[in-house]
This record gives C-alpha cells, sequence and structure tokens, in this order.
C-alpha cells in the first residue's frame, strides 16, 4: 500500500493524541512508519498542542488554505502562513497545421482566371464559293489568328471561344495538343479559327436573315422565333434562360432570339444589356450561321450537302440548340445523324433530332424539329420518321397535362396529325 507524506502526518497525530505509541494503534502495514517515531519527537510535549500544529500542518498540505489559521493559538509565536501568489501564464495557442490550412497556403500561389478579350483579325468581305464553308450576300470572312494567354492568370477554353465567336469544338480542332479539360495556362498560344461574321447593318428583319443564312423560312419562323422568341419577339433587355445548367444555376443569359453569345464585343448582361429589334435579328443570323459552319465542320461538306435540305436544317438546330461538342461522344445525336447520312438513311437522321433532356421545353422544342425535319423527305420516309418519334411524342403529351397546357398540347397534336398528311409547318398558326 502507497502511503503519501499526509496519511503519516494523520498517523503520528491519531497517535499523540490516544497519548500512546503510534504503533501500537495502527494497522501492521503502518509500522514500519511509526516504528521510529519517537525519535523525532520529544517526549515532554504537550500531545494536544502537537495534534493542533499537526491538523493545521495537514491541512495546509492537503491544500485547504482557506481553512488554516494563520495564526496557532497557545503559542510563543505566531505562525504566519502566506501562500505563494501564482502568476497566472497565459497558455499560447498552438496552431496546428492542418489540410485546410496548407490549401489557403497553396492558393495564394494559384494562377487567377482573368477575362478574354477577342483577338484582331483580318477581314475580306469577298467570299468564293468552292474556298470557304458557306458564302453569300452580306457575309465576310475573318481569317484565323492568334491569341495567347496573359503570364499569371488561366481561362477556360469555352471562355476563349465565346470571346471570338467560334465553338470550343472548333477550337479544339485547331489546338489539338492542348488539353481543354483544365483552364489553359498562361503564355499559351492558341490558334483562333476563321469565323464567318454578318456584316454589320446588313440585317434587319426576318426577311434579311432568310436571304442572308439561305435558311428554310418555317424553321426560322416556326422554331427559331416562335420558340426561341418569347410571344415570337424578341427580348431587346437580357433576360435570364429558365434552363439551369451547372455553368449557369441561375440560368444562361439569353438575348435577342436566344442569343447567349456577346454583344458588340461585350459580355451580355440580365437586366443591363439592350439591344435594338434590328440588331436582334442581326444577332439571329450570326447564330444560325455559326451553327450551319459547325454542323459542316463536323458532318464534312460533302456529306451534309447530300442530305435534304431540312434534314440539314434539323441538324443545323442541334448544333444551334446545344452545339456540336456536347454531343460528341459514342451515343450522342450528332454521331447517330452521321452514320445515318453516311448510310443515306434520311428518315432516322430527322428522328435522331430529338435531344435527351429533362426540360419541358426542350422536350417540345424535340417533336417540332423531327417534324420540320420531314419537309423534303419522301412519304414512306416521313412516315418511318414519324414512327422512330413517337415515343418521344406521346412522352412529351404527357409532360403538357392539365389545362394550364391546354393550348400548348393543342398545338403539338395538330402538328403532328398534319405531319402524317404531309403539312410540316405553321406549327403556332390559329
Amino acid at each position: 500500500m502507497k502511503v503519501n507524506l499526509i496519511s503519516k502526518v494523520l498517523i503520528g497525530s491519531m497517535a499523540l493524541n490516544a497519548g500512546q505509541k503510534a504503533s501500537a494503534q495502527i494497522p501492521r502495514q503502518f509500522a514500519p512508519i511509526t516504528q521510529n517515531i519517537d525519535k523525532f519527537i520529544p517526549s515532554k510535549i504537550n500531545p494536544e498542542k502537537t495534534f493542533d500544529i499537526l491538523k493545521n500542518l495537514t491541512e495546509l498540505l492537503s491544500g485547504n488554505f482557506n481553512s488554516v489559521s494563520t495564526k496557532v493559538s497557545k503559542t510563543k509565536k505566531n505562525i504566519k502562513v502566506k501562500p505563494k501568489s501564482v502568476k497566472k501564464v497565459p497558455k499560447q495557442k498552438i496552431v496546428k497545421k492542418t489540410k485546410q490550412n496548407k490549401s489557403v497556403k497553396k492558393s495564394t500561389h494559384t494562377l487567377q482566371s482573368a477575362p478574354v478579350e477577342p483577338v484582331k483579325r483580318t477581314v475580306t468581305s469577298t467570299l468564293d464559293g468552292g474556298k470557304y464553308w458557306v458564302s453569300g450576300k452580306n457575309i465576310s470572312y475573318g481569317y484565323p489568328a492568334e491569341y495567347t494567354v496573359p503570364k499569371g492568370v488561366t481561362q477556360k477554353g469555352i471562355k476563349i471561344a465565346n470571346a471570338n465567336g467560334v465553338s470550343l469544338y472548333r477550337l479544339k480542332i485547331a489546338n489539338p495538343d492542348i488539353n481543354f479539360d483544365n483552364p489553359v495556362q498562361g503564355g499559351t498560344v492558341l490558334k483562333i479559327p476563321g469565323r464567318y461574321i454578318i456584316n454589320p447593318g446588313t440585317v434587319k428583319s426576318f426577311d434579311d436573315v432568310v436571304k442572308t443564312t439561305g435558311i428554310d423560312k418555317h424553321y426560322i419562323k416556326d422554331i427559331l422565333i416562335g420558340i426561341e422568341g418569347r410571344k415570337q419577339k424578341p427580348d431587346l433587355v437580357c433576360k435570364s434562360d429558365k434552363v439551369r445548367s451547372k455553368e449557369y444555376p441561375h440560368g444562361c443569359p439569353t438575348i435577342g432570339f436566344g442569343h447567349i453569345g456577346r454583344v458588340n464585343g461585350k459580355i451580355i448582361v440580365v437586366n443591363k444589356t439592350r439591344i435594338t429589334e434590328a440588331q436582334a435579328y442581326e444577332l439571329l443570323a450570326q447564330d444560325i450561321l455559326d451553327a450551319k459552319v459547325d454542323a459542316l465542320v463536323y458532318m464534312g461538306k460533302p456529306l451534309f450537302n447530300s442530305a435534304p435540305e431540312s434534314v440539314q436544317t434539323g441538324i443545323i438546330d442541334v448544333v444551334f440548340n446545344k452545339g456540336v461538342e456536347a454531343f460528341d461522344r459514342e451515343g450522342s445525336p450528332t454521331r447517330l445523324i452521321k452514320k445515318d447520312l453516311e448510310k443515306r438513311d434520311y428518315a432516322s437522321a430527322a428522328a435522331h433530332t430529338v435531344l435527351k433532356t429533362l426540360s419541358r421545353g426542350l422536350k417540345k422544342r424535340n417533336v417540332y424539329r423531327v417534324i420540320m425535319s420531314t419537309e423534303d423527305l419522301s412519304k414512306e420516309q416521313r412516315n418511318k420518321a414519324l414512327k422512330m418519334a413517337r415515343l418521344h411524342y406521346i412522352n412529351t403529351l404527357s409532360q403538357f397535362s392539365g389545362n394550364k397546357w391546354k393550348s400548348e398540347r393543342a398545338f403539338m397534336q395538330r402538328a403532328w396529325i398534319n405531319a402524317q398528311n404531309g403539312k410540316t409547318y405553321d406549327f403556332f398558326k390559329r
């Protein structure tokens, strides 16, 4: 058994109080402690006084300073016990190196993203139809140029493409050695592909769009204006699109007839950027032209031009709506369509213009796109395309159930019946 100093003192006081030797009254295990107690306690000492002293000393050693009397009664001298004042030293906070601290430290050396300024191109207004992808009145060609990412920053490929009016798909083709899955590092030199540009001020109306782009007027009226335009009129103030995405969680900023690029070289801002109605048609013509060039480049000019015009228009609308790069993978619409064109299976190509989506609005657009794509097909091919797309049509109708969507459902039902009879336009004509 382990006995501390306080226990020893108490044992001694007990023995003195009884007037006997400590070893006579305590258990055997304490005997070694008290065997020689007479040697260090005088024989003439008063046991009661000794007991009081030992008791006070015991309390002092046990830490009960408040209960200890600073004066011992019945003694010749007053014994004052002053506890030493202990200065409290504030503990220093030890900052542990955590993973979070390390990441913050690293972030100070991380390259920051920076806005992209468009490159300056050499432009020609004389287009030779055999040399260029497209040619026509009111169209110029901006030659390829080089762009260097500023040192000390990083920039996303999609931002570089958008600033220069080309798709990410074409930017990737022009720069096969660059990995665009990650931000492009500062100092990198990129090749910016050529771009076909609508001459400013030459397109001011619906008819100008048709003449300049060479696209079917029914497509522009029924889909691009009828669906992209709100109540078949352009947005003259930048709005937020209802469709949400990872890049645009609050909706993509759009203006005019669904235009998402820049206006006059500046990034559009919701509720701030404003345009005229003439500018809205000019932007629409530019977007159609960009989509047409992307479709030609992806499919190949001979393969694309071999398809019926309505099928070409359906392909252009797929690219206009979602771009090429978003579907350039196995089983995607653009790959399926390309295989269909190689087989000259134009009915399947028209049916494969359906894009997978959860959006009610895009589901509706799919139905009208398939119908429009069958306009230049034979009756047999048209029926085949409509049969392939029928399941999507039925599922879309179920998305528009209820009185709220009564008119939308009626438009689709009438358009589908008309398509079976060979009429593939005027979707919204009452």
